[in-house]
């Protein structure tokens, strides 16, 4: 059994919509409601709540619950077996619905609740997941339950890689909300950034519609073309732009941050980009460290600027971000001779990737001996000073 408790966003309505029109399309249905007002219904219960706290931002709460292979549950078990977990959470005496879906090939389940109480005080919602983890480990025995670790499992289980949408892999809603939750990690600070992420991804994202606040999302196949019906934030139960901005005032406010992450990119693409004959060539080195560039160019294809996408550490720069990053020295490889000069199709292609990625790493270590050098010379400094 793995629980998941996906990010907040500003309305629970978003997650009640996406389980109602599953309920729709008959691929869900509702198993259980708890202290919901019959005369209101479900969501004008759940509005009510939800206007008693202008205050918080983040009002939903919703989580799948991912039994394992061979693990089944009736209905009135995965009742009690909620119960128990949301009481431990806190919201035992609140509003939530849960609700049974078959859109893949094994039965799991999705609860949808709001986090302010009655009296309009937020639900303490600190280290969630990990306190939710500790419940399913004190229950899991009263069910006959395995535990499970977290995301891998549970997405090994759906049969999704959120590093990446594959088209013919199936259950693509469930695909696009876990890479665009993937996604939302990153540290990143514009919306261009975190488009480029999600193309890393396989995933097209469309500038905001009209004055809303809102995005379209296509899934793309292998040479980087949509290959699926565009898909809505409504469609996908996920307010994605609100939870971009979000995180991307959040990296605004650490921009000072990210120093080891900023010098990685920068001691990798410098030892890349000096052994390098072509932009291609470039790309294929700076990829082998899971790093992707974007060259911004003019009209006339001069490169203006780039942003750095490191998805080993999960992080989005622009060139002005990285001090020791020189733009300049890109140019001239392009405009300069170097690239041109080694442009031919026989050198892309024997390509000593052993030889490379060793220059690079030298680089690195260079420059990591530089800065060591230096703090050992402050050292001695600091200890002269003391005597």
């Amino acid at each position: 059994m793995v629980l998941k408790i996906m990010q907040p966003s500003s309305s629970s309505c978003f997650s009640l919509e996406y389980n109602e029109k599953k309920c729709a399309t008959g691929e869900a249905c509702l198993i259980h409601t708890n202290c919901i007002d019959e005369a209101e219904g479900i969501t004008e219960t759940f509005r009510k709540y939800e206007r008693r706290n202008l205050r918080t931002e983040n009002l939903s709460f919703h989580m799948s619950v991912n039994p394992a292979p061979g693990e089944h549950l009736t209905d009135d078990q995965v009742k009690e077996f909620v119960g128990d977990i949301m009481k431990g959470l806190g919201y035992g005496s609140q509003p939530y619905v849960i609700y049974r879906h078959t859109d893949i090939d094994r039965e799991h389940y999705h609860v949808v609740s709001v986090r302010v109480n009655e009296q309009g005080r937020k639900i303490h919602d600190f280290q969630e997941n990990r306190r939710c983890l500790q419940l399913l480990s004190a229950v899991a025995s009263k069910y006959g339950l395995s535990v499970g670790n977290g995301d891998g499992e549970r997405y090994a289980a759906m049969g999704i890689d959120p590093r990446r949408f594959n088209p013919t892999g199936g259950n693509i809603m469930e695909q696009i909300r876990i890479i665009a939750q993937e996604c939302c990690r990153y540290h990143m600070t514009s919306f261009a950034q975190f488009k480029l992420i999600m193309k890393a991804h396989g995933l097209d994202v469309s500038d905001r519609v009209g004055d809303t606040s809102q995005v379209v999302i296509r899934g793309l196949n292998q040479d980087g073309i949509p290959c699926t019906a565009p898909v809505t934030e409504e469609q996908l139960g996920k307010a994605l732009y609100a939870e971009y901005e979000r995180r991307a005032m959040e990296c605004v406010g650490k921009s000072g941050l990210k120093q080891r992450e900023r010098g990685r990119i920068c001691g990798i693409s410098a030892s890349c980009l000096e052994h390098s004959t072509s932009e291609r060539h470039f790309r294929n080195m700076l990829a082998r460290f899971d790093i992707d560039i974007h060259l911004h160019r003019t009209r006339e294809g001069r490169i203006y600027g780039a942003t750095f996408v490191d998805h080993s550490t999960r992080c989005a720069f622009k060139s002005s971000e990285l001090g020791a990053f020189r733009l300049d020295d890109v140019i001239t490889a392009d405009e300069g001779g170097q690239w041109q000069k080694h442009s031919t199709r026989l050198q892309e292609q024997n390509e000593d990737s052993l030889g490379l990625v060793g220059a690079a790493l030298a680089g690195i270590s260079k420059s990591n001996s530089k800065s060591q050098e230096k703090d050992m010379k402050d050292k001695k400094r600091k200890r002269r000073l003391k005597r």
